[in-house]
């Protein structure tokens, strides 16, 4: 009996001094929804990351700024500035499932909040707004698609063969976005 009090006992130290577990649910977006729902969307370029420590909290965030190549949606200006959640600080890494990391030089079609708390915006649906761009040895540019992952236009070219990420060139994904901003919501 001393043994089972004291185990039991034990448990609710352990559990006590743990960290706070704090749990997030993303809500899954059709393609048209998000572009209608986004403030800002843009084709943009990592410049730089900083990870930085909350010293009040213990946090992670990294600050990522993002330079417009090209306006779709909104005016975010020259330069975009994104605070998310996660990052590498003194050693110690934290990552947040479903928060995209940027690296510099990697060129993103982002899907964009309004700038929410701290002034920053946030990518819509996380990891479901951001789009990444590659350009391969010819010089073409195409953005990376992943039926279940990214939310897929619709047409022809966006249908998938497989749940392996597939890409579609850049400019006919720019151009699904402004036939998906010129739709009538109640339309689509």
């Amino acid at each position: 009996m001393r043994v089972r009090h004291f185990l039991i006992s034990l448990t609710l130290a352990v559990l006590c001094c743990l960290p706070a577990v704090r749990a997030t649910t993303v809500v899954r977006f059709a393609f048209d929804s998000l572009c209608s729902r986004a403030e800002t969307i843009a084709f943009v370029r990592c410049t730089s990351t900083a990870s930085v420590r909350d010293t009040a909290s213990g946090r992670i965030a990294t600050r990522t700024r993002l330079k417009v190549l090209r306006t779709i949606k909104g005016d975010p200006g020259d330069e975009i500035v994104l605070a998310l959640p996660g990052g590498q600080v003194d050693g110690d890494r934290m990552v947040v499932p479903g928060v995209p990391q940027f690296s510099i030089g990697q060129e993103t079609v982002i899907f964009l909040t309004a700038a929410e708390e701290g002034g920053y915006p946030w990518p819509l649906g996380l990891d479901q707004g951001c789009y990444r761009a590659r350009t391969d040895d010819k010089g073409q540019r195409s953005v990376m698609l992943q039926s279940g992952v990214t939310p897929l236009p619709q047409g022809a070219l966006y249908k998938p063969t497989s749940h392996k990420p597939f890409s579609a060139p850049l400019d006919q994904f720019l151009l699904a976005i402004q036939r998906a901003l010129e739709t009538p919501t109640g339309t689509r």
